[in-house]
């Protein structure tokens, strides 16, 4: 997972935003978990490749039906997101992950639980 670099892929027409995600891999029997905690979405497959594919494509589908909703700033908010900035310009700040480890019962459970590797990753999306 070293060299990944993830793309949502959507057309919000002001521009884009990257931000650093922590994405947790872990195997359940033989298929490859990837799962980003701060945006409780995961994929799977069975290669690393596979995974990654299935991630991209869950956050690709996460923003664009966000967005197309009009609940993208809440869900984040949801999430433990923290937004600042202006509507044109907003800052997304995704949640430290030391929280997260005790505000979300599935990465609490994979930490304590399973035999995991935790990347820092960027991850791009426009708004």
């Amino acid at each position: 997972m070293s060299n990944l670099h993830l793309s949502a892929g959507l057309d919000f027409k002001n521009g884009k935003y990257n931000v650093g995600l922590s994405l947790v891999e872990f195997k359940e029997e033989n298929v490859t978990i990837i799962y980003s905690p701060a945006l409780d979405l995961s994929g799977y497959g069975y290669s690393d490749v596979e995974a990654m594919s299935s991630f991209a494509e869950a956050l690709h589908e996460f923003f664009n039906y966000t967005y197309n909703k009009k609940t993208l700033y809440q869900v984040l908010k949801d999430l433990g997101w923290t937004i600042k900035g202006s509507k044109k310009k907003p800052k997304f700040n995704p949640p430290k992950d030391s929280d997260l480890v005790t505000s979300n019962s599935m990465y609490n459970e994979i930490v304590n639980k399973k035999n995991y590797k935790v990347s820092r990753e960027n991850v791009e999306f426009a708004f």
